[in-house]
């Protein structure tokens, strides 16, 4: 027939392919981005944004000023053990900034490429190539920059090889951390697995904070030389010779060596560092092909065939406190605990207050030692219970995040939405009682027994900012809620503005919180003034609460596609 072709579009292969299928995956990004700015709370989201872009220029533009003040005074002066030490912290600040910030790349799961026809070379690619102007790439690219001028005006005819070099750190860096994360996922994906996973990182964060104390244990006081025992010294000089065989040691010694005019050794400094970007991208390879080869890690249990001959009982649902509260809100208070005891992180957040105890004593006898006395240890008790406050923050203002789907039964079931925040408020409360008590004790074993005044102060005061966090907490929990996925490494337990508005009360509140306890100190030499407001703030706090919980119905009404959108988004 006239005017009908039966001309098929051509077949694409090979690189036409892997363009197109990169284009198309471009596309999809943007309209994500895009559409975005249709939800409800789009516009809170952008602002939390573009505040949030000063605070990562700092974090940019300081460090790398700082690493390029260092290499060049390192350079100047031949110290190619500082020079090594600069680097050992532009890698440490780039892990570390990792973990803590959430990525700016893709909102879906980019292992879901793999339900289509793309070949693995295309697909390891893509893994690589998305997420490059995360946070921590720019910071760590930036301070290398920075590395790269200060060598360079230290000594101009280094510039090419300092590029060179520092190209090939950077790029050990990424493959190192896209390794680190992408193994990470794969222990977090099961639960038992995740358990131990977050007790190793428990101890070594914790640790580390122990050896630091430790090693100021061994100076000596009142500013003279350290003298450090054999034994620390031996350990020293072993890390350091191990130190020239690791990225940051080799990738100093590569520079330093050519400018010293070892030419040899600067070459084979290169080749090390070049062999552990190699392995690094091999070690991620094999994560990925696993991935791209179907691999499906399921915390589902395995079937097992029912016991006959024991009885069948129905689980109890009875707690504590089931003779003050409902059945539902009893029912809801065990199932919040049962989510606290599965929840790695959240049992870490709660060692952490009554470990800080240990490090603000070391610093409060640092400070007698240095002759800044100033009863320091008197206001360790309640260091730590401010502290406490932003260990909290993940559980109030986002606490229907790791429900998830089960919002949906929420909303079947013959419960107000009220309760269940209720449950979750009430648990975080007792949470709350624990940790000052234990804190209590940590502090008065340690250092010395908190006065009276200062205790009952710094209860009413945690007990006040507890409650506007709750308010406030909970109706951001309904407006913005976030999935709280524990297989992800990077990623946000709250969303960016909650994150802001978190971060806003709690700065505000422990101003105001230190500035009543100082004030009452200085105008009337005595902190019960300080208790008497902070028992009175939590009055006010606690009918404010009220107010809020009595419209949270109401809230959740105006949100239940904006929840359900949201937390229906696991799995």
């Amino acid at each position: 027939m006239a005017g009908i072709t039966t001309s098929t579009p051509p077949i694409l292969t090979g690189v036409a392919l892997a363009r197109r299928q990169m284009l198309t995956v471009l596309w999809l990004r943007w309209r994500i981005f895009v559409n975005a700015f249709r939800s409800k709370g789009a516009a809170g989201e952008l602002i939390a944004k573009i505040l949030s872009y000063p605070m990562l220029a700092m974090m940019v533009f300081g460090p790398s000023i700082g690493a390029g003040f260092g290499a060049w005074y390192t350079v100047t002066n031949h110290h190619p053990v500082f020079f090594a030490a600069i680097l050992w912290g532009v890698f440490l600040f780039w892990q570390v900034i990792g973990i803590t910030t959430s990525a700016t790349g893709p909102s879906f799961d980019l292992t879901s490429l793999i339900r289509f026809p793309i070949r693995y070379r295309d697909y390891f690619l893509l893994r690589l190539s998305f997420g490059l102007l995360d946070p921590q790439n720019l910071v760590g690219f930036s301070c290398l920059t920075g590395v790269a001028v200060g060598v360079a005006i230290a000594a101009p005819a280094l510039t090419p090889w300092a590029a060179l070099t520092l190209l090939t750190y950077g790029a050990t860096n990424l493959f190192f951390s896209r390794m680190l994360y992408a193994w990470l996922e794969r222990f977090l994906a099961q639960r038992k697995t995740r358990e131990l996973v977050t007790v190793l990182i428990l101890f070594i964060s914790l640790g580390i904070q122990v050896l630091s104390q430790m090693a100021g244990r061994f100076s000596s006081h009142h500013g003279q030389r350290p003298h450090f025992s054999p034994l620390v010294t031996s350990i020293g000089h072993n890390l350091l010779a191990i130190n020239w065989f690791l990225p940051p040691g080799l990738a100093a010694s590569a520079i330093t060596r050519l400018n010293s005019g070892a030419t040899p050794l600067a070459f084979a400094s290169l080749f090390g560092l070049a062999t552990w970007a190699t392995a690094f991208t091999w070690a991620l390879h094999r994560r990925l092909l696993a991935q791209y080869h179907g691999e499906n890690l399921s915390e589902a249990p395995s079937a097992s065939k029912p016991d006959t001959k024991k009885p069948v009982r129905a689980a109890s649902l009875s707690t504590p406190l089931a003779g003050l509260l409902s059945p539902a809100t009893s029912a809801l208070v065990l199932k919040e605990f049962k989510y606290l005891l599965r929840s790695g992180p959240k049992l870490y957040a709660l060692v952490l207050p009554a470990f800080m105890v240990l490090l603000f004593s070391g610093r409060a006898s640092g400070l007698g030692y240095a002759g800044i006395h100033q009863n320091t240890a008197l206001y360790i008790y309640p260091s730590a219970c401010a502290y406490l406050q932003l260990m909290l923050v993940a559980m109030l203002y986002n606490s229907l995040g790791q429900d998830a789907r089960g919002i949906q039964f929420y909303f079947m079931a013959p419960i107000h939405l009220r309760q269940v925040l209720f449950a979750k408020n009430l648990l975080t409360f007792f949470i709350l009682l624990i940790e000052l008590v234990f804190i209590y004790i940590c502090t008065a074993s340690l250092t010395q027994l908190p006065p009276l005044d200062i205790t009952v102060a710094a209860v009413f005061a945690s007990l006040f900012l507890f409650l506007i966090g709750c308010s406030i907490g909970n109706v951001r929990s309904i407006v913005s809620p976030k999935v709280i996925d524990p297989t992800q490494v990077r990623k946000q337990n709250i969303s960016g503005l909650n994150s802001l508005i978190s971060l806003a009360v709690t700065i505000i509140g422990g101003a105001l919180c230190y500035g009543t306890f100082f004030g009452s100190r200085f105008l009337f030499h005595s902190n019960w003034p300080a208790a008497l407001t902070f028992a009175l703030l939590t009055g006010v706090a606690a009918f404010l609460w009220f107010l809020v919980y009595r419209r949270l119905d109401l809230i959740a009404e105006d949100h239940r596609e904006t929840l359900s959108n949201e937390l229906c988004k696991a799995g």
